[in-house]
């Protein structure tokens, strides 16, 4: 079956969720801060993964490398993230937190997990200190930006009312879904029909076949497999992110001249940067919760109870 290209499919929801930049002012000499890369190197570098990072709360999820781009993430390291305002104080963190390791899958490694605070937009460094097997530590540092909004829907925001599209058997589920083994429950209601039933939802969009990161048919899995304990108090949405169309028996992306995937209307009304992304939606219609990239069942069941009610 053919596939996307991860690169091509970076590049297509940027441009999709992304409004066009005004003008840009002319370049201005980059700000350096000592004891900051590049200004200074570490054996170890912590890298956010997500591409949503935004000031006030977030789910912040960080890859551990070394300096031959070799994970070593792993659950015997423990993480500490000190994150600093580099503007305000590149030398006293603003905040910190203790990290938890976080099991993707077997072919790509594990992730360092945080709930963490960013009191402003602008230009942050990320400062990681393992505790190694031994006892030691080991220190390594990053900058990244932080915006002041994101391009998916903030917690407590309306969700948008996708037309999503629903199917009723295996014949229709095969027609939108690239899920090899789909449940029927996640194609019977629109994001639409659940707002309007006032229903509480949970909304992955995820596309098995096609996912740039190979986390999308793990992350639907996961959703699926604890699904049963909350299908008779939420509803469980799956949204392909691509348009797709039958070829030869088999969905196949829609493709631009540029032979760029084309993202559903949802992408767009959602704002994804990226995929799988999933939003946990409440009865009033206001988003409850929301993960970029894959999830931890830990997690997802906390988000679930705090919509599904008893």
């Amino acid at each position: 079956m053919h596939r996307v290209s991860a690169f091509l499919v970076v590049v297509l929801l940027a441009a999709a969720c992304t409004p066009a930049p005004s003008p840009s002012p002319a370049p201005s000499e980059p700000v350096s801060y000592p004891g900051w890369p590049p200004d200074a190197s570490f054996e170890l570098i912590p890298v956010p993964v997500q591409m949503d990072i935004v000031a006030g709360e977030n789910r912040f999820l960080v890859n551990l490398i070394d300096n031959q781009n070799t994970s070593v993430a792993s659950p015997d390291r423990p993480v500490t993230f000190n994150l600093y305002d580099l503007a305000a104080d590149p030398q006293t963190p603003a905040t910190s937190a203790e990290s938890t390791y976080m099991t993707t899958i077997p072919t790509l490694p594990g992730l360092y997990r945080a709930t963490v605070t960013f009191g402003r937009s602008g230009t942050w460094g990320l400062e990681a200190i393992t505790t190694e097997p031994d006892g030691s530590h080991r220190t390594g540092r990053f900058i990244f930006d932080v915006r002041q909004t994101g391009t998916t829907p903030a917690i407590g925001a309306a969700a948008p009312a996708s037309d999503t599209p629903t199917a009723t058997d295996a014949a229709g589920i095969a027609a939108i879904s690239t899920d090899d083994d789909p449940d029927p429950d996640f194609y019977t209601t629109s994001v639409a029909d659940a707002l309007t039933a006032h229903e509480p939802f949970v909304l992955v969009f995820a596309t098995p076949a096609f996912c740039r990161s190979a986390t999308c048919g793990p992350t639907l899995d996961v959703v699926k497999g604890i699904a049963a304990d909350y299908k008779d108090r939420l509803t469980f949405i799956n949204v392909e992110p691509y348009q797709l169309s039958m070829v030869d028996g088999h969905l196949q992306p829609v493709l631009t001249t540029n032979n760029l995937p084309i993202p559903v209307a949802a992408v767009n009304e959602w704002g994804l940067p990226t995929e799988p992304y999933i939003f946990v939606v409440d009865a009033n219609g206001l988003i409850s919760a929301k993960f970029e990239g894959i999830a931890a069942e830990d997690e997802l069941r906390a988000a679930f109870d705090a919509v599904a009610g008893s």
